[in-house]
């Protein structure tokens, strides 16, 4: 195996396992692994130019993921200073039964995320107004963050419209109906995740569901103005997005919509609005409100905008000097046990999704790769799309330095770490594909061509 390779991945585990260790900053840990790689490759024969220009053109492949992040920090606390959240958690503790929070939210953002085609848009919405609900209920981030997340990959899963989906489909030529015929463990996992987060309501600590939530009820009456047109931008944003406007463009609309409203609540002072928009919004009156509305801000996000920067770069590096590709061979092998095939496909892909910085790269490298292997099968591309669609296209949301995750853990005000022991779609769905490529009939849409697998 090539000793580059080796080195560049080796030193990208070792610094992610260190900052996580000593509690240092992620982006440390990528700098030390683009050290170590700018050396090795070096000397490999590429110049250190050309090795700046590799990782140049990784970073311009974040753009899209960079945008979405500054649109994602401009939008939270203009939603906030414009009443839009505090009047979507006021109305949701008034209608959800936050007895059943976490199951409620799975099954909301689920059916959210599949009308949209987008877990960034669901979460940006629907899912940060039910954490803001979770907050004045009493129950932990890290789980309701969890739930939400999990329903909006199941919506990024199934929905006919969903970008990610879509390309796996086309890149592998996969059609919707051989699609419908591979979803079973999809669907099994859905409805086990569903189950195992009513039983966590059922035996999580209650919450006081009386008092308190109208007690917050009324600071957030006292503070903000509660009334229907400050759900304005909520219905542009969820508007756009249903008629499959880009993610960019919609939030573009989220934050025009945004700015209007805050207008039309009375005259604001030019500095007080760039100093929100900066340093994210805070309420300051004294009271819990403070915590229950707060957040965004640009300088809240550059750190995590640097790291998708320094794992752009390092991406570029890798891929433009070919050093996954011997490394992939080496892993894969000529493996013909249906089961440890997918495993291997799992494992490489979680490998790619750590080493990427979005849900596309791991998308196309995978499909590229694996595709000769898994044609020794009759109808080999339905397998081969079953297995990334029920892993390749969930476990972004897994990886903390993921840009995925990175826009999630913004939107939501909860750190990657905390919600990824609840994130049950994305950790079981792997596994229950991993259990079901050992049957091999017409229902599961994959049989084996014994012919070519002798």
């Amino acid at each position: 195996m090539n000793s580059a390779a080796v080195l560049s991945i080796s030193s990208l585990i070792l610094g992610i396992v260190l900052s996580l260790t000593l509690d240092f900053p992620l982006s440390l840990g990528i700098l030390f692994a683009i050290l170590v790689t700018l050396v090795s490759v070096k000397q490999k024969g590429y110049s250190w130019k050309k090795q700046f220009g590799f990782g140049w053109d990784g970073i311009r492949q974040t753009k899209p993921v960079l945008i979405i992040l500054f649109l994602v920090g401009l939008l939270i606390p203009l939603l906030m200073m414009g009443g839009t959240i505090p009047a979507i958690i006021y109305y949701g503790l008034s209608i959800v039964n936050v007895q059943y929070l976490l199951v409620i939210s799975f099954l909301l953002t689920s059916a959210v995320s599949y009308l949209l085609g987008t877990s960034v848009g669901t979460l940006s919405t629907i899912g940060l107004s039910l954490m803001g609900i979770a907050h004045a209920a009493g129950i932990p981030a890290g789980m309701v963050g969890g739930a939400l997340i999990s329903g909006a990959m199941v919506g990024e899963r199934f929905s006919p419209i969903s970008s990610s989906r879509m390309l796996i489909l086309a890149h592998v030529g996969m059609t919707e109906k051989q699609d419908l015929a591979t979803q079973g463990a999809a669907r099994l996992t859905a409805v086990l995740c569903a189950v195992l987060f009513l039983i966590l309501d059922l035996f999580r600590a209650s919450v006081d569901s009386g008092e308190s939530i109208r007690m917050y009820q009324e600071l957030l009456t006292s503070h903000f103005s509660i009334d229907w047109l400050t759900l304005m931008p909520l219905v542009v944003l969820i508007a756009v997005f249903a008629f499959r406007v880009k993610a960019i463009k919609a939030l573009l609309y989220g934050v025009v919509s945004s700015l209007v409203l805050v207008m039309l609540k009375g005259p604001l002072p030019l500095p007080v609005l760039i100093e929100t928009i900066v340093y994210g919004y805070e309420p300051k009156t004294g009271t819990l409100i403070d915590e229950l509305v707060h957040g965004g801000g640009m300088l809240s996000i550059f750190s995590v905008l640097l790291l998708i920067v320094l794992a752009g770069f390092l991406n570029g590096i890798l891929n433009k000097a070919k050093l996954l590709t011997p490394f992939v061979e080496r892993m894969m092998g000529e493996t013909k046990n249906s089961v440890v095939l997918v495993g291997k496909s799992i494992a490489l892909s979680l490998l790619v999704v750590m080493i990427s910085c979005n849900q596309t790269i791991p998308i196309l490298v995978m499909g590229s790769t694996l595709i000769g292997r898994f044609s020794r099968y009759s109808r080999g591309k339905e397998f081969l799309g079953k297995t990334m669609l029920d892993s390749t296209l969930v476990m972004p949301v897994l990886i903390p330095w993921n840009g995925l995750a990175m826009v999630i853990a913004i939107s939501l005000g909860v750190p990657t770490l905390e919600t990824l022991p609840y994130v049950l779609y994305s950790l079981l769905l792997p596994l229950v594909t991993l259990w079901s490529a050992r049957r091999f009939d017409g229902k599961a849409g994959v049989i084996l061509d014994t012919k070519k697998a002798m």
